[in-house]
C-alpha cells in the first residue's frame, strides 16, 4: 500500500461561500445557523481574503448584548434599568458590521499545503477552519476539521479492504 500526501487541495471545501465586510451581525447569524458552519470567511473585490468571523468571535467579542438586570427587593423582582437603554444596545448590536469583528491576521494555508501541516496548525491554533488562498491572497476554499475527518475516515476504510484483499 501507497502512502499518498494529501494536500489542501485533494480534501478542501472548494465551494464555499464567503460575506462581504459590511455584513451585519444580524445576517451573519442567520448564515451560522442556517448553514451549520464554524467560520465564515469575510472578501473584498476579487474574492480577496480580508478576515474570518466564527461563532466565538460573535459570541466573545465586542458584540455583548446588554442584559437586563433585575434586584430582589422584599423578594420581589424589580427592573433595573429601562428599556431604552436595552432596545439601543440591542439595535447596535444588530448593525455592527463583519468587518468591525473578524479576526484580521488570519491563518491561511496554499492548495498545496499538507495536510499534516494544516492538522498541526489547527491543533496549535485551536482552529476550526483554515482558509485556502491562492499567491493572490484570494479565497479558493476551506478545511474544516470535518474535511480533515473525512479523509482519515476514507483512509481508514482503505486500509481494513486492503487488509480483506490480502488475505484472499
Amino acid at each position: 500500500m501507497e502512502n499518498k500526501t494529501y494536500r489542501a487541495k485533494d480534501f478542501m471545501t472548494k465551494y464555499v461561500f464567503s460575506v462581504p465586510a459590511e455584513c451585519t451581525i444580524h445576517e451573519l447569524i442567520h448564515l451560522f445557523v442556517s448553514h451549520h458552519m464554524d467560520a465564515i470567511p469575510v472578501t473584498g473585490d476579487d474574492n480577496l481574503l480580508l478576515g474570518i468571523v466564527s461563532e466565538g468571535d460573535l459570541l466573545y467579542k465586542k458584540v455583548r448584548p446588554y442584559v437586563p438586570q433585575y434586584l430582589d427587593v422584599l423578594g420581589a423582582s424589580v427592573y433595573y434599568c429601562g428599556y431604552g437603554h436595552y432596545e439601543k444596545s440591542f439595535r447596535k448590536l444588530l448593525a455592527t458590521t463583519a468587518s468591525e469583528i473578524m479576526t484580521k491576521d488570519v491563518r491561511c494555508v496554499t492548495p498545496e499545503t499538507e495536510m499534516e501541516t494544516i492538522t498541526t496548525l489547527m491543533i496549535d491554533e485551536h482552529l476550526k477552519t483554515v482558509p485556502v488562498v491562492d499567491d493572490k491572497n484570494r479565497l479558493v476554499g476551506v478545511v474544516t476539521r470535518h474535511d480533515i475527518l473525512s479523509v482519515i475516515a476514507a483512509n481508514e476504510v482503505n486500509i481494513n479492504e486492503d487488509k480483506e484483499n490480502s488475505h484472499d
